[in-house]
């Protein structure tokens, strides 16, 4: 299977995140970041597939540069990318449909943006609780895990639900989870 397993929309969106904090945040996180990366991140395009060790080393970098002093920058970061990502027409449809059909297609898009790993639903909106599962993808970096529960909270925030908590489970032996709570 290819290195190259995901879609380069993550490495679009800290770009333009990044750069509208300023010429000085850019120059820092390009210094944080090896060779190889920085060319990665200046020249990546939202088509294009980049390895996942690579966009999770770039949120690495980009998360406290954009979120200085907060232990929870990852997340920070990822729920950014959602509200940049949902924008416009979505952010409408959002609104106006449930928590159970956005976690659905949370579940179907995975492999839109990732060539490794099965994503489905364990379990229903019963008591405001569900559970995204990805198999498949042992190595899949814990830090780019930590991204995605703030991507899953961005998202969650526009549906309009609130006091949202995602909570990371599960080994490399068999599956990844994120627990999703809300009120």
């Amino acid at each position: 299977m290819t290195e190259d397993n995901y879609k380069g929309t993550g490495v679009v969106f800290v770009r333009s995140f990044v750069r509208s904090r300023g010429p000085e945040v850019e120059a820092r996180l390009l210094a944080r970041l090896s060779p190889e990366d920085a060319e990665r991140y200046l020249r990546t395009l939202e088509f294009d597939w980049i390895p996942i060790a690579t966009i999770t080393r770039i949120f690495e970098a980009a998360a406290p540069l954009a979120f200085p002093g907060n232990a929870d920058a990852m997340r920070l970061l990822g729920r950014e990318m959602a509200r940049d990502h949902l924008r416009g027409i979505y952010r409408f449809l959002l609104r106006v449909t449930t928590v159970a059909f956005v976690m659905t297609q949370t579940a179907r898009l995975w492999t839109t943006y990732h060539r490794k790993g099965v994503a489905h639903l364990a379990e229903n909106t019963k008591h405001n609780m569900i559970t995204l599962v990805v198999s498949d993808y042992p190595d899949l970096p814990e830090r780019f895990r930590e991204c995605m529960c703030g991507y899953i909270v961005g998202t969650m925030e526009l549906v309009g639900v609130q006091e949202i908590r995602v909570h990371k489970l599960g080994d490399a032996l068999s599956q990844w989870h994120w627990r999703i709570s809300w009120k």
